[in-house]
């Protein structure tokens, strides 16, 4: 009898362990189908917002300036850095200076797209001495590239009058422009908007 009793109890414990863990899976299909779902709703709103277009209203301006030595996408190689060093990579010219308190918060968030998503980011200072300049970023440990327009020329071309301001550029092409500290998730969106749509292979 205590066979029987513990044959059934065994037999329930088993049938009963199979049907949680379908119903476990069922929940985890669900939410993955639920999560891409958004993940594409998301993307349509932002296409349907105007996004992506082959025409934003601002030209493209070709640089050729002073870099820090800290950024790491070509170490000491390099005194200046230019657009043509970066053709067939996308990245984000984004403008500030060291006295800007939105630039100095959102450099954790360029930092972090730099190093996780290996997207280049160009930091153009404004106006600021190369030591002040050098000291802040040696503060904050900063990896990401860094340049000067010290007589602010550059950034008069893209008629910057707020900082921080960040385009994102690929093929030098002006693809978006973000006024105020910048949002990852944003960026990542719109990238995978360009990658979808074939402009970046």
């Amino acid at each position: 009898m205590n066979k029987i009793f513990s044959y059934i109890k065994l037999n329930f414990f088993v049938k009963t362990s199979i049907v949680i863990g379908i119903i476990l899976m069922l929940l985890f299909g669900l939410l993955f189908f639920l999560s891409e779902e958004n993940t594409s709703n998301d993307i349509e709103n932002l296409r349907s917002q105007g996004y992506l277009s082959d025409d934003i209203g601002i030209e493209f301006h070709q640089f050729n300036l002073t870099r820090l030595s800290s950024g790491t996408l070509f170490g000491d190689q390099k005194k200046l850095l230019s657009s043509n060093d970066l053709v067939n990579k996308p990245y984000l010219l984004n403008f500030w200076a060291t006295w800007c308190g939105p630039c100095r918060a959102e450099f954790d968030e360029l930092e972090l797209l730099w190093n996780e998503d290996n997207l280049v980011i160009v930091g153009v200072n404004v106006a600021e001495e190369t030591n002040d300049v050098e000291k802040f970023v040696e503060g904050v440990s900063s990896t990401f590239e860094i340049v000067l327009d010290q007589d602010s020329s550059f950034s008069s071309k893209y008629n910057v009058r707020g900082i921080p301001v960040t385009f994102l550029i690929y093929n030098d092409k002006v693809y978006y422009k973000w006024t105020g500290p910048i949002s990852p998730k944003r960026v990542r969106d719109q990238i995978v908007l360009l990658e979808e749509s074939g402009v970046m292979q």
